[in-house]
C-alpha cells in the first residue's frame, strides 16, 4: 500500500561453517548479547596441517594447531587422539612427585639406613616425575603450533634421558655399594651417554636427517651399556650374587618391557591392522605409554629390594661374631 514501509525484520538467524549464530535486529542495531559460537574441536587427518601428521594409521579425532595456550589447556577436558597419552604420563608423574615428597612413608627405615639412602632413591622418583611430567606436557601442548611441538620433542626426549640416568644411578649404587671403584667407573660411563644423548636431542645440528642413524646408534649404545655392570658384577660377585644385588628379574623385566613398548611404537601396532579403530583407544604410542610406567614400576621394586638386602648385609656385618 502507498505510505506503507517495510519494517526491519524483529530476529535473523546467521550460520557459518563452524559457528552457529543467533541474534536479534531491532532498530537496525545488532544485539550480541546472546551470541552463542560452537567451534569443531575434532578433525581428520586430511584437516590437519602437514607438521601435525606423524601416524597416517590414526585417521581422525585430532585436536588441529591452536596457536593457544588456552586452547591446549582446555583439550584436557575432552577426549580426543592424545587424551589417554596425557594422562597416562601426568596421573604416575603426580605419584611420584608424591612418593618424593612423602618418602619417608615409602623408604622403609633400617638401623643403618642414612640420609645417602633416601638421596639414591629420590634420585629415581625425581627422574621418573621429570621424564614422565614433560612427556605429557609435550603430548598436551604439541598441537600449539610446529614450533611449540619441536620444543617439546626436545624436552620429551631429555625426559627419557634423565629417567634412564637417574635409574641406572640408583641401581647401581647398591649392586656395587661396596665397591666404590666399579660404582662410579660405571657411573660415570652412564653420565656420559647420557649427556652425549642430550646434545644429540636438543642441538639443531644434530638433529637433521643425516644424523638421524648416529642418533638411534647412539641411544642403541646407551641402552646396552647397561650389560656392562651386570657382566662385570658377574665376574666379581658370581651370577648367583649379581642378581641377588641388583634383582635382576625385575630389571630384566623393565628391560624388556622398554624394548616392547619400542617394537610396538615403532611397528604402529595395533592400528597397522585395523586403521581409525584405535583413534582414541588402544594405539600404538598409547601402549608404549602404559608400558614405560610398568617398568618404572619394576625399577622401583627391584630399587627397594635391592636396597633392603644391602642392609640386611650391613647389619649381618655388623653383628658381633662368636
Amino acid at each position: 500500500m502507498p505510505g506503507l514501509q517495510r519494517r526491519p525484520v524483529a530476529s535473523a538467524v546467521l550460520s557459518q561453517t563452524e559457528t552457529n549464530v543467533t541474534v536479534r535486529q531491532e532498530d537496525n542495531k545488532i544485539d550480541y548479547s546472546s551470541v552463542k559460537t560452537t567451534k569443531k574441536l575434532l578433525y581428520t587427518w586430511n584437516e590437519i596441517p602437514d607438521w601435525q601428521k606423524d601416524n597416517e594409521l590414526i585417521l581422525g579425532s585430532y585436536v588441529r594447531e591452536t596457536n593457544s595456550i588456552k586452547e591446549c589447556c582446555r583439550s584436557l577436558f575432552y577426549l580426543h587422539n592424545e587424551s589417554v597419552n596425557i594422562y597416562t604420563h601426568f596421573l604416575p608423574s603426580m605419584c611420584f612427585l608424591l612418593t618424593f615428597l612423602f618418602d619417608t612413608f615409602v623408604i622403609p627405615t633400617y638401623e643403618t639406613t642414612t640420609w645417602i639412602d633416601y638421596m639414591v632413591i629420590d634420585i629415581f622418583f625425581l627422574g621418573a616425575f621429570c621424564c614422565l611430567i614433560l612427556s605429557s606436557t609435550f603430548h598436551c601442548f604439541k598441537c600449539h603450533s610446529h614450533k611449540v611441538a619441536i620444543f617439546g620433542n626436545k624436552l620429551d626426549y631429555l625426559g627419557i634421558i634423565v629417567l634412564i640416568v637417574s635409574s641406572m644411578t640408583s641401581i647401581l649404587y647398591y649392586g656395587f655399594y661396596d665397591n666404590g671403584k666399579l660404582f662410579y667407573s660405571f657411573n660415570l660411563i652412564t653420565l656420559i651417554f647420557g649427556v652425549a644423548c642430550a646434545v644429540v636431542s636438543l642441538d639443531e645440528t644434530f638433529r637433521t636427517r643425516e644424523w638421524r642413524s648416529y642418533r638411534a646408534g647412539l641411544f642403541v649404545a646407551f641402552g646396552l651399556s647397561a650389560i656392562l655392570p651386570v657382566m662385570a658384577g658377574i665376574v666379581h660377585y658370581g651370577f648367583r650374587e649379581t642378581c641377588t644385588r641388583i634383582q635382576l628379574k625385575w630389571v630384566s623385566l623393565e628391560g624388556f618391557l622398554y624394548i616392547f613398548g619400542a617394537f610396538l611404537y615403532g611397528a604402529r601396532f595395533p592400528e597397522r591392522v585395523a586403521p581409525g579403530k584405535f583413534d582414541v583407544w588402544g594405539h600404538s604410542h598409547q601402549l608404549f605409554h602404559v608400558l614405560v610406567v610398568i617398568a618404572a614400576l619394576c625399577h622401583l621394586t627391584a630399587l627397594l629390594e635391592s636396597y633392603k638386602i644391602v642392609h640386611i648385609y650391613l647389619r649381618l656385618e655388623a653383628s658381633p661374631r662368636m
